[in-house]
């Protein structure tokens, strides 16, 4: 029987992401001013580029809503990035057997390799007391060489992914929780 779980968690807003925003807006309204000048001193077409500046605003600013689905199937944890709520891109793929290190990122410690960092932290969307802990896993990848993930799974996705764990973490998991 195939094991499955999946959650939609949507990502926590950063002052980096409030300042985009702010800069989006602030764009789209010197461009508005500069076209009624524009228009004022007798070009008409001027019209269409506030026009233009609102629906590129608009387009901006609902990608900036971004949101990570996880899903675990049979020990493969599958995470997909998914912008304004319509586009969706694969960002990563790992057989979970694969992990060296996995646990809540308070208590794993880190290598000090370089590693690719993939970092897929929110909110669930799916509600639980348990859903803002941030979790950390390391694994050798075949594409992006030795990887750090960062991510926001709710208890339904640990059960999950505990089965197919590699034994030592089990054991360190376990030895954690005692």
């Amino acid at each position: 029987m195939d094991q499955f779980a999946e959650q939609l968690v949507r990502k926590y807003h950063s002052a980096k992401d409030d300042l985009k925003r702010v800069g989006i807006i602030a764009g789209t309204v010197v461009i508005c001013i500069f076209s009624v000048l524009l228009v004022m001193i007798g070009y008409p077409i001027a019209l269409v580029l506030p026009v233009c500046a609102i629906w590129l605003a608009w387009y901006l600013l609902r990608l900036q809503n971004v949101e990570y689905e996880y899903s675990c199937t049979n020990g493969t944890l599958d995470i997909d990035k998914i912008l304004g709520q319509d586009k969706r891109k694969s960002m990563l793929s790992i057989d979970v057997s694969t992990f060296t290190r996995y646990g809540k990122a308070e208590e794993t410690e880190e290598s000090d390799d370089d590693r690719t960092t993939f970092s897929a932290m929110g909110e669930s969307l799916m509600g639980g007391e348990d859903d803002s802990e941030t979790y950390y896993a390391e694994f050798d990848h075949p594409e992006h060489g030795k990887c750090a993930l960062y991510f926001s799974p709710d208890s339904r996705l640990r059960d999950a992914l505990e089965p197919f764990l590699s034994r030592e973490i089990k054991q360190q998991l376990r030895g954690n929780h005692s």
